[in-house]
C-alpha cells in the first residue's frame, strides 16, 4: 500500500499494515498500542515500512496512553540493522488512539519532535502513524518538526492492500 504525502511517498507492506491494525481499540477493554517503524528509505522523497514492532510487555499502556520501553525495540531495530547491512532503519513511531479518526495529542507532537531533534538517526525524515478505529493519522517530521499531516479512512485505503 503507498500512501501519498505531498511529493513523499510512504509504501507499507501489507504485513506491517496489518500488524498495526490488529491492535486497533474496537472495544472498551482494548488499551492503547503502539510500536516503532522500521524500514528503507530510498531517497529523500520514497521510504518503504517493512515492519512494525508490536507493544512488548514491559512496556505500560493504558487505554489512553502508551509508553514505549524503549530497550526491547531498540533490540528489534538493532537486529534488523545489523542482517540489512545498515539499510532498513527507524523511520518512526506508531500507537494507537480510541477515537474513530484519531487526532495527536500535544504529547504525541511533542514526543515525535524531541526523537526527531534529540535523536542520532539515519533518515532525515520520519513519521508517525496513529491508528484508529475507522481511519489513521499520519505526521512527517523533519528536524524543524511535522512538515505535513493526512488523515485516511481505511475505506479509502482498503483498495490500496493485496
Amino acid at each position: 500500500m503507498i500512501i501519498e504525502l505531498g511529493n513523499i511517498n510512504l509504501k507499507f507492506t501489507n504485513k506491517a499494515f496489518r500488524k498495526m491494525q490488529s491492535y486497533i481499540q474496537d472495544d472498551g477493554l482494548k488499551k492503547e498500542a503502539g510500536g516503532i517503524l522500521s524500514g528503507y528509505c530510498i531517497d529523500n522523497f520514497n521510504f518503504s515500512i517493512v515492519d512494525v514492532t508490536m507493544p512488548y510487555e514491559k512496556d505500560k499502556r493504558s487505554k489512553f496512553g502508551f509508553w514505549r520501553a524503549s530497550r526491547l525495540h531498540q533490540r528489534f531495530l538493532n537486529k534488523i540493522f545489523k542482517n540489512s547491512k545498515g539499510k532498513c532503519i527507524y523511520l518512526g513511531e506508531w500507537h494507537t488512539h480510541p477515537e474513530d479518526y484519531p487526532t495527536p495529542s500535544g504529547q504525541d507532537r511533542k514526543s515525535m519532535i524531541d526523537q526527531i531533534q534529540k535523536s542520532e538517526l539515519n533518515s532525515e525524515k520520519i513519521f508517525a502513524v496513529i491508528m484508529g478505529r475507522k481511519g489513521l493519522h499520519l505526521s512527517v517530521l523533519e528536524r524543524k518538526g511535522v512538515v505535513f499531516e493526512i488523515e485516511y479512512k481505511f475505506e479509502e485505503l482498503s483498495s490500496n492492500l493485496d
